[in-house]
């Protein structure tokens, strides 16, 4: 059974938590982050693959290097105010992001 877990968002807070506790269950895990809101001390387990999902060049290139049994996706922005000051924004990261990922 493969368990390389992909943990995109992995340097954020909720993505870096979980990216501790799959490592501490055995899993090995890499996490894939642009770091546009996340950081990189926070990338203490597994294999750190810097990329944006709105370049389908860098999920191409994570999923040829990496043999990925599963994802974990936390690289959704969540500030609320921010969302009605700047819906787009919202739209193009939280919507298509994700169907660029899928």
């Amino acid at each position: 059974m493969n368990k390389k877990v992909l943990v995109v968002g992995g340097a954020g807070y909720i993505g870096s938590h979980v990216n501790k506790e799959l490592s501490k269950a055995g899993f090995e895990t890499v996490v894939f982050d642009n770091f546009s809101k996340g950081h990189r001390e926070f990338v203490r387990w597994g294999e750190l693959f810097e990329g944006d999902l709105a370049n389908i060049e860098d999920l191409e290139k994570v999923f040829q290097d990496y043999q990925i049994g599963a994802v974990l996706h936390f690289a959704a922005f969540i500030e609320l105010g921010e969302s009605v000051v700047d819906p787009q924004k919202y739209y193009l990261n939280n919507l298509r992001n994700t169907l660029n990922l899928l």
